[in-house]
């Protein structure tokens, strides 16, 4: 496995799948998911409202539509329904595998991930990013990049 850290928009790299912090119902309201959405345009938000739902600890995948990327594999970190139930480590954890899972199943051979959780869930950078580079630690082939957006990621 090669762990790369990159400092910037996962918008902005040139891989085969992007991973989007989602919510359970998939709408990009806010933060990096509808700076995806906003990125991909609106083939990614119709194939969202298709699927309509994922659960935490789980992920879906979608075209990367207008993006470089082929994929976006959406891994929810916050739940909608009911109001507030945000993800924890161990839910970040299972859907960090799913999405490497389907990243494997799609032949990728690199794929980005924001930081799960350290935003609305309020969960530890560094918690997140160890839990995401774990769970990278079976897919040796991948080339994994985990990206700070900002100078406190």
């Amino acid at each position: 496995m090669t762990l790369w850290v990159y400092h910037g928009s996962i918008i902005d790299l040139n891989v085969d799948v992007i991973v989007n912090a989602a919510n359970t119902r998939l709408l990009h309201a806010g933060g990096v998911a509808a700076a995806i959405a906003h990125a991909a345009g609106s083939q990614l938000d119709r194939e969202c409202r298709e699927i309509g739902y994922c659960a935490i600890g789980q992920a879906v995948a979608t075209s990367g539509g207008a993006l470089f990327a082929k994929h976006v594999i959406h891994v929810p970190t916050m739940d909608l329904e009911p109001w507030g139930k945000t993800a924890s480590i161990t839910d970040i954890a299972s859907g960090a595998r799913a999405a490497l899972q389907l990243a494997q199943e799609f032949d990728a051979k690199s794929i980005a991930f924001p930081l799960l959780g350290a935003g609305i869930s309020g969960l530890s950078r560094a918690d997140v990013a160890q839990t995401l580079a774990r769970a990278a630690q079976d897919y040796a082939h991948l080339v994994i990049v985990l990206c700070a957006y900002t100078g406190a990621d």
